[in-house]
């Protein structure tokens, strides 16, 4: 029986000998398993590479289609042609018979995007009210701000406030006495409130401007911004008198300020009427202006060869100011504004100076009352 002496040695020389030929297989074997790892790790890093490019490759780019004036479902269907999809976004129209129509969207029609992109579609709710509301009773400013949110961003307002006419009454400043049109007319296209509005129990007083030497033009400026009635007179201008202008103002008992709508006697020396013509100055189209560009385009105008005068007429009082305008309808041309202007009515004159043979044309609460040829 073998002693453990010798069990221990045989047993180390096995081991030696096992660990011996293991060393040298991994001698001859190492460069050919490290070759082999790295041609594995090459391997699957190409094919990673493959897998991302293929599922990254750059979508096909489309044409944005047009789709304003569609509906929803019209809309949608034309985006998903081109494999666009849709955002929506609602917003109060200008414009009635709008609702459930595109009224706008982004990209803009024919840009160039990616396949997949998004459109944003602006949908359109229809206008804010379809017919006009009763106002009367409430706060003038309290309605502009209500329509000011309403339409904000609009380009075209559904409803918008006129310069509103003040009247003496005991509500309280800016109650809105009146309106036109009434409740319940449908808001089939724009529609403008013209509203009387309580100015309070006190009289609001007014500053006379001083118009001594005042050209006709410069005159009728005033008659459009100021809250007065002028009664007119004229004279042929005579010695140092400058023909065309102001030359007497009569305030009432002799006040530089008085309540609104007092009446200023004012007289003009106008140009002696001759049938000299002098060569004139080109004359600025001012055809289909606004009411509130009639006393600017006065200015713009060469009165040398036009016929001056005052017309004299006779309107219903009203217990209030209330606009009156007149309208120029030359011979040859278009009809063009001449003043607007506010007036409580009764006597009532307006100096001029026009082309020869034109027609004046007087209306009241934009109603024609009355035409006067000029010769």
């Amino acid at each position: 029986m073998k002693d453990k002496k010798s069990i221990i040695s045989e047993t180390a020389k096995k081991t030696g000998f096992v660990i011996k030929n293991t060393l040298e297989s991994l001698q001859s074997t190492g460069k050919a398993f490290v070759l082999y790892t790295i041609a594995l790790v090459f391997m699957f890093g190409v094919f990673a590479v493959t897998v991302f490019l293929a599922f990254n490759k750059g979508k096909e780019r489309v044409l944005v289609p047009n789709v304003i004036g569609n509906n929803i479902y019209s809309a949608q269907l034309m985006l998903q042609e081109k494999e666009l999809y849709p955002r929506l976004q609602m917003r109060y129209s200008d414009i009635p018979g709008q609702a459930g129509l595109i009224i706008d969207q982004s990209p803009k029609a024919d840009a160039v995007v990616k396949a997949s992109s998004r459109v944003t579609l602006v949908v359109s709710r229809g206008i804010v009210f379809d017919h006009v509301g009763n106002y009367i009773g409430t706060n003038i400013d309290a309605l502009k701000t209500t329509l000011d949110a309403l339409y904000a961003g609009a380009s075209i307002p559904s409803v918008t406030i006129a310069n509103p006419i003040f009247k003496q009454d005991a509500s309280l400043p800016g109650t809105i006495l009146e309106q036109d049109p009434p409740e319940g007319t449908p808001i089939t296209q724009p529609v403008e409130l013209k509203l009387v509005v309580s100015s309070g129990n006190e009289k609001i007083k007014v500053a006379i401007p001083d118009c001594v030497g005042k050209t006709l033009p410069e005159f009728l400026s005033i008659m459009a911004s100021t809250n007065l009635c002028f009664d007119i007179t004229q004279h042929i201008a005579t010695g140092s008198e400058v023909p065309g202008t102001i030359v007497k103002q009569t305030n009432p008992n002799n006040k530089n300020e008085v309540s609104e709508y007092s009446r200023v006697q004012i007289e003009f020396a106008m140009p002696e009427v001759t049938d000299e013509i002098v060569e004139e100055k080109p004359v600025v189209d001012v055809s289909n202006k606004t009411e509130g560009e009639a006393a600017e385009d006065a200015n713009k105008r060469d009165m040398t060869n036009y016929v001056h005068g005052v017309i004299t007429t006779k309107i219903p009082e009203y217990p209030y100011a209330i606009p009156v305008k007149v309208d120029v309808i030359p011979q040859e041309g278009s009809r063009y504004g001449f003043v607007t202007f506010n007036h409580i009515g009764g006597e009532i004159s307006i100096p001029y100076a026009v082309p020869h043979g034109s027609v004046l044309v007087l209306s009241v609460l934009n109603k024609e009352v009355e035409k006067i040829a000029i010769q």
